[in-house]
């Protein structure tokens, strides 16, 4: 497996993990009436935009 392989795959993980997040999220706000936008939503948020930032330095420092 390439390093570039590893990245993609990384990607499409924090991908499918951040949309489980938001989808539990959504559920909460339509089922339980609890605000969309709070601290675990933050942290999953600010979490999946650092994966992206070290996903793609890793893939130009490949380069």
């Amino acid at each position: 497996m390439s390093k570039k392989t590893f990245w993609i795959i990384l990607l499409v993980i924090t991908i499918v993990v951040t949309a489980v997040g938001l989808g539990l999220s959504a559920y909460n706000y339509y089922v339980f009436d609890r605000p969309f936008f709070n601290s675990t939503t933050k942290g999953l948020l600010s979490a999946f935009v650092m994966s992206v930032l070290m996903i793609i330095i890793g893939v130009l420092k490949e380069n």
